[in-house]
């Protein structure tokens, strides 16, 4: 599937120094072109929910690391994955060296110095997600370990295929569109979790944590959702699970809360004045909306009312303003 050159059509090309300038803006790194080679040098990025994507012509370059956290400290936040649609790409970190090719998916933390080279005709798309996302649902894969998973996986060529018709299309979804597939892919981000693991990468407490965790998320919306359901859902003792939430640093009720407040915002911010304030408490598990209110001013020191009229002026001042480089040669 040419999910790049998908992405990449109508878009304009560049010059070498604005693609170099692109690069060390945008990636914190050199970028180096081969002498007496025509190329046309096209990228596109957007951004899916947590997870931000950027389409692009790779052929004839090398990429040097930079010494810096780049833009937001984007380095030591995010995990970034390459996914190659033709050519290959050759990585290098810390004195390990692998060949991306068309069925290659890697994971690697930018946050170590690396260099990228593409000797000839190359085309694909780096995505950046969130390692606190990856923590919850991928433990094995947000070290700092550069990680080729199985090309020969079924599960993570699954994965590769949904990643790359996400790439093709996702830059033209609608908001609730992006939001719905980012959460659906972090969530599969588990396969390459359970690959990466040797009998011995994860302790079983933090496989079924991220199994509770998993089926919580998936049933929020439940007001009946408590520890009784969860423990009889997901086959372990109310204790277990009291014990599970305890080694990480909470609770039970309290992760429950703590998620629904986090899908709660999510949806303010994002569907604007066109959802009422007692739907999202609906939506989210809580039994009234004067509980959900409540709970929602004490851990974000603002009502639910005023998180969504800011959501919504937020996007009226975007819709004046260029989020990304590309965007502005776009535009």
């Amino acid at each position: 599937m040419h999910f790049a050159t998908y992405a990449l059509r109508h878009k304009r090309a560049t010059t070498e120094q604005e693609w170099r300038d692109l690069v060390r803006r945008s990636w914190s790194m050199e970028c180096e072109f081969t002498h007496g080679e025509d190329r046309e040098l096209l990228t596109t990025s957007w951004l899916m929910g947590d997870l931000r994507f950027e389409a692009l012509d790779l052929s004839r370059q090398r990429w040097i690391w930079r010494p810096e956290p780049g833009v937001d400290s984007w380095r030591r936040n995010t995990i970034v994955i390459f996914l190659i649609e033709s050519g290959i790409v050759e990585i290098e970190q810390e004195g390990v060296s692998v060949q991306l090719t068309e069925s290659s998916l890697l994971l690697l933390d930018a946050s170590i110095p690396y260099t990228q080279t593409s000797p000839g005709h190359s085309r694909g798309v780096i995505l950046r997600v969130p390692k606190t996302s990856l923590a919850r649902r991928a433990k094995a894969v947000s070290g700092h370990e550069m990680f080729l998973p199985a090309s020969t996986s079924a599960d993570v060529t699954l994965l590769r295929s949904l990643l790359a018709a996400t790439s093709a299309y996702g830059e033209r979804c609608s908001p609730h569109c992006s939001t719905l597939v980012a959460d659906h892919l972090t969530d599969l981000m588990e396969i390459l979790s359970d690959d990466a693991s040797a009998p011995k990468r994860l302790l079983s407490s933090d496989v079924m944590l991220r199994k509770v965790k998993r089926f919580i998320e998936r049933n929020i919306g439940n007001e009946d959702l408590d520890p009784d359901m969860i423990a009889r859902a997901t086959g372990i003792s109310r204790r277990y699970l009291a014990r599970l939430f305890e080694r990480d640093g909470s609770s039970v009720m309290r992760h429950l809360l703590q998620t629904r407040l986090e899908r709660a915002k999510k949806i303010l911010t994002s569907s604007g004045a066109r959802v009422r304030i007692s739907d999202v408490a609906w939506q989210c598990g809580f039994v009234s909306a004067v509980h959900f209110s409540m709970a929602f001013k004490k851990q974000y020191g603002k009502s639910p009312t005023d998180c969504q009229s800011a959501g919504t002026a937020g996007k009226h001042d975007g819709a004046n303003h260029p989020t990304s480089p590309t965007d502005e040669r776009d535009a």
